[in-house]
């Protein structure tokens, strides 16, 4: 079934009757494949069966008619005790050698399906859809399996209805985002489920793209880490004078995420805190050069951190948590708080520790005379650029991600100005319009809906704890704690613990807004479903 078709086979000697010689070969994809021509065996198959019917005694006259004189007279040879022996050992041994074909050909499946799993999950599949790619190739492939994802582990179930046994796997590997892989790999996902290539090259394929170098060095990533921190910045208030402090604090951050964290163990589980009090006490010793009067200390703290705010935990667990996939979402749900309150507790150390040395150091959590936040419609698809070197996107990628993030962002600008009281229906509606974009995406142009959605997702976080004031709340408790005089209030301290749970709940109302329009926006363009290779979108 996973065969392909001799006709649907790249050709390697087509010519075109030109001077060159023979023509590049070509494969041809998914979706234009020609299905009549899938259907010839079959169509074939039954014409013979119809000729039969019409007439059942033609094999009868057939066997019937008279056979030569030298056949008529040639009787029957009687087979000796050892010719009968040496034909049940012949018999036996292609029996086995069937068997031994049969099982290495479910051994390759299995193989494919293990590594099919490692791919998705190494280059950010939707989490909550994992399984159910996994059960469409094994139902493709005819494998009896069962799946069941956790956070960075997939537990895979081969059975065995004959023997009633299974062989369980365990995939467990680190998830990140590379859209170009993941691209690649959808393409390969979707030509074995269509038939077009055989295991042997989807298997060698899934090899290289897992091998391949990423396609922007390390220190590009890093310089794109500093120019996306300055593009967002423009949520937070910021000024043309505080970009090039917020872009210097990025390239930092990118630095200690993708230079230092992975080469040290014990500094990858402290990064995240350890990274927060840094920024925020150099954003504060920068914000308070001059009174305040020169830099915007509470958009240079925001700014520096947006690139690590927890946004597409959050939004992952809430989508399995609407996909009823309970395990992995509570789990990866109580993460991303416990992630929040380590970024609110780095930022309030920080903070408070620059408060410590520096008796004037600036209190100030608003910007004096920000930017008009039409800018904001400029430095948008700048960010999204800026973004796809980060996420290791293709550049065929990109204009289909700007487009979507900045059309999304229309939307929420406005819908925002409508319903100020209640930010989450803007961002519900803002995540409506890139779903139904990036879905009529992926049904007119065969791409990856959430691979040209995911920075426009990106694009909504930071915009969303700006104007609940999450972070601008924790600034606050964290300045006043240097500042207080005698023993703290019980005031106070629920101002404190209100402000260290704000930007948990933020992120959470605004996942659930997000998640809410990307589901309906899949309802709309797909009302069905895709019966064949289930949903590449979030």
């Amino acid at each position: 079934m996973y065969e392909p078709l001799p006709d649907q086979r790249p050709s390697t000697a087509d010519t075109s009757g030109g001077s060159s010689g023979a023509v590049t070969p070509t494969r041809r994809k998914w979706y234009k494949q020609d299905k009549a021509t899938r259907s010839q065996e079959t169509i074939a198959m039954l014409a013979g069966a119809s000729m039969k019917l019409a007439n059942p005694n033609a094999s009868e006259k057939t066997s019937a008619a008279p056979s030569p004189p030298e056949l008529r007279k040639r009787r029957p040879h009687k087979r000796s005790t050892s010719e009968r022996l040496m034909s049940m050992m012949g018999l036996a041994r292609e029996e086995e050698v069937k068997i031994t074909i049969h099982v290495a050909d479910i051994l390759k499946r299995q193989k494919y399906i293990v590594k099919m799993c490692r791919a998705l999950m190494l280059f950010g599949a939707p989490t909550h859809r994992l399984e159910e790619y996994l059960a469409m190739s094994a139902r493709v492939l005819e494998i009896d399996s069962q799946f069941l994802y956790i956070p960075n582990c997939m537990i895979i179930s081969f059975d065995d209805v004959l023997t009633h046994t299974a062989e369980v796997k365990i995939v467990r590997t680190a998830q990140s985002v590379n859209l170009g892989k993941l691209k690649d790999v959808h393409d390969i996902y979707k030509e074995v489920l269509h038939d077009i290539i055989s295991l042997d090259d989807a298997l060698s394929r899934l090899d290289q793209v897992i091998a391949a170098k990423p396609i922007y060095p390390v220190w590009v990533c890093v310089l794109m880490y500093g120019f996306a921190s300055a593009a967002v910045s423009c949520f937070f208030s910021a000024r043309l004078i505080d970009l090039p402090i917020i872009f210097a604090l990025g390239v930092l951050l990118g630095f200690l995420q993708l230079v230092v964290a992975p080469r040290s163990n014990t500094y990858n589980t402290v990064f995240e805190v350890s990274a927060t009090i840094l920024l925020s006490f150099l954003a504060r010793a920068f914000g308070s050069i001059r009174g305040g009067n020169l830099f915007c200390f509470s958009a240079i703290t925001q700014g520096s951190i947006a690139m690590i705010l927890p946004g597409w935990l959050v939004l992952s667990s809430a989508l399995e948590l609407h996909s009823k996939a309970m395990v992995p979402g509570a789990i990866r749900l109580v993460y991303s708080i416990i992630y929040s309150l380590f970024l609110v507790y780095g930022i309030t150390v920080g903070t408070a520790l620059y408060g410590a040395i520096d008796s004037h150091a600036v209190m100030e959590t608003t910007c004096q005379n920000p930017l008009n936040t039409y800018w904001n419609f400029l430095f948008v698809p700048l960010y999204v650029i800026f973004v796809t070197f980060t996420v290791q996107a293709r550049w065929t990628q990109m204009p289909a991600m700007v487009i979507i993030a900045t059309a999304g962002y229309a939307v929420n600008f406005f819908t925002s100005k409508r319903f100020a009281a209640s930010p989450s229906i803007a961002y519900t509606f803002g995540a409506f319009a890139v779903g139904v974009l990036a879905n009529l995406y992926s049904r007119i142009r065969h791409g990856v809906a959430a691979a040209v959605l995911l920075p426009a997702v990106y694009l909504q976080v930071p915009g969303g704890l700006a104007s609940s004031g999450a972070i601008t709340s924790g600034l606050v408790i964290a300045a006043n704690l240097t500042n207080s005089i005698g023993t703290p209030s019980d005031a106070d301290n629920m101002q404190l613990n209100a402000a260290v749970f704000n930007v948990a709940a933020s992120m959470i109302q605004i996942a659930i807004g997000i998640t809410v329009g990307l589901l309906m926006s899949a309802l709309i363009v797909y009302p069905m479903g895709k019966r064949r290779s289930g949903l590449w979108t979030l």
